[in-house]
């Protein structure tokens, strides 16, 4: 009789197979999850500055036309209505916009702030934008300052 040897793994080996291969993906789901939240804060940052720019070729095209940027109240915020000039808001009203300039209360809501101050002869308008960071590190922001004669 031939007597044959077993062949095989063991339960043992099995199980640290299948420990090492969880402990393998589940690093890299977490590196791919925080890639994408950083990707995401990064749009939402760009959105942002957006949305300033816009805000600032609203004060320039009003100021070269009835000046009205001048004489608002402060803080403020403009929603873009095209074609028909922006219209001026004071920032006490719901400032909230979605990435393309619209009143939104869809996330990520960006709240805009104008701030006019007199500035040697001439006004400097600084224009804020705050929302709930996608990192879930509470507010995040970006501004912009701008001088207008």
């Amino acid at each position: 009789m031939k007597r044959f040897t077993e062949a095989g793994d063991t339960i043992v080996e099995v199980l640290i197979s299948i420990a090492i291969v969880s402990l393998i993906l589940g690093g890299a789901f977490v590196t791919t999850r925080n890639s994408q939240i950083g990707v995401r804060d990064s749009q939402e940052h760009a959105e942002a500055l957006k949305l300033i720019e816009s805000q600032i070729e609203d004060l320039r095209a009003d100021a070269s036309g009835d000046g009205k940027v001048k004489t608002a109240a402060t803080p403020f915020c403009m929603y873009n209505e095209k074609p028909v000039p922006a219209t001026i808001q004071p920032a006490s009203a719901d400032c909230t916009q979605d990435s393309s300039g619209q009143p939104t209360t869809d996330e990520p809501a960006y709240s805009l702030t104008i701030n006019r101050s007199n500035s040697n002869g001439g006004y400097l308008f600084t224009v804020q934008a705050q929302w709930d960071s996608v990192t879930g590190k509470g507010r995040a922001q970006e501004s912009m300052v701008y001088r207008l004669y």
